[in-house]
């Protein structure tokens, strides 16, 4: 991609010139974390009730426990400050966007916010 390309694919957020590149790829991190996150989860709770399982001792039994209990917490506190994020943004942003004279798309802070987090095409 060129320079020229770069800068006609890009918004103009509050006078900071940004590339729609960019917004995708904040997207494509937050997506990322929402899958990765249970998957981690599902993963390291395996490891912990295999370990719970293997444990002679009624100590590391509840060991086991309380650090499963600790990554679902974890877990859930992240998923949902993203749902809630998220939300509020796509709530706040119902303003549309124009084109100025140079052909870049011009959007008020509330609608750049919704763009990093879905992306340019959503």
């Amino acid at each position: 991609m060129n320079l020229f390309n770069l800068l006609t694919e890009s918004t103009l957020c509050d006078g900071v010139l940004v590339p729609n590149e960019l917004f995708n790829l904040v997207a494509t991190i937050i997506k990322v974390i929402k899958i990765a996150v249970p998957i981690l989860l599902i993963i390291m709770g395996m490891l912990d009730f295999a370990k719970s399982v293997i444990a002679k001792n009624e100590d590391d039994v509840k060991k086991y426990r309380k650090s499963f209990i600790s990554r679902v917490i974890s877990a859930v506190v992240v998923f949902v400050i993203v749902f809630v994020v998220q939300l509020a943004v796509n709530l706040v942003a119902s303003v549309e966007d124009t084109t100025n004279e140079n052909g870049q798309t011009v959007s008020d802070i509330w609608s750049c916010s919704k763009k990093f987090i879905n992306g340019v095409n959503n």
